[in-house]
């Protein structure tokens, strides 16, 4: 979209933004729902192989996930009582890890049915925690990936120098020669962007958006 004569490119996204990214790919969005399977893909397989699938195996368990949201997608509703997306998807990929072992065991020539009988039994019924938080960083930067492009440079040049650089908002001005205001305002812009186009999908919106 070419941004109307005297308004900015962040001006001209507003009226192809006002549905969510999993609004967008309910309503059937191919461009929505390949950003989701793009996101969440990598969190999935490293389920798989923390459940001890092998990398063959647990790439074609990752299609057999995204089988079972796409069809269940309209279904799901972020909320107290069923939790997150993260948590419904962890829920499907334990299951499909679950049928893959299943299989395995009952297979009467295979080989190592006794590991695939282990491994079953081993399959957490709660995501494997995380403690290093790399996964949830790899989450949030490619969430911040998917609307950069709506964005000035400069915006994004402050977002970045508060939010991730955690810089005061008087440096990254002087830097980017805005008042710090302004950064303040660039910060705020991306957080609110972030948050309504990855609600209901993100467990968290990414850094506070005060000082």
């Amino acid at each position: 979209m070419i941004p109307r004569q005297g308004h900015s490119a962040e001006e001209s996204t507003a009226s192809v933004t006002s549905l969510t990214l999993l609004d967008r790919a309910r309503a059937a969005d191919p461009v929505a729902w390949q950003r989701i399977v793009n996101l969440y893909s990598p969190l999935v397989f490293s389920w798989m192989r923390r459940a001890g699938l092998n990398e063959a195996d647990a790439a074609d368990q990752l299609q057999e996930v995204w089988q079972s949201v796409s069809a269940a997608l309209d279904r799901f509703q972020r909320d107290a009582n069923r939790g997150t997306f993260r948590g419904w998807l962890w829920t499907i990929a334990r299951n499909k890890i679950r049928d893959h072992f299943r299989a395995q065991r009952d297979r009467p020539t295979a080989t190592g049915g006794t590991d695939a009988c282990q491994l079953l039994q081993n399959v957490p019924e709660e995501e494997p925690t995380d403690e290093s938080g790399v996964q949830d960083h790899q989450l949030l930067h490619g969430a911040l990936q998917l609307i950069k492009a709506e964005f000035e440079d400069r915006t994004w040049r402050a977002f970045l120098g508060m939010a991730v650089d955690v810089r005061s908002a008087a440096d990254v001005g002087v830097e980017l020669g805005l008042a710090a205001n302004a950064v303040h305002q660039a910060k705020f812009r991306v957080l609110h962007r972030l948050r309504h186009e990855m609600s209901g999908l993100l467990d968290y919106a990414g850094p506070s958006s005060g000082d």
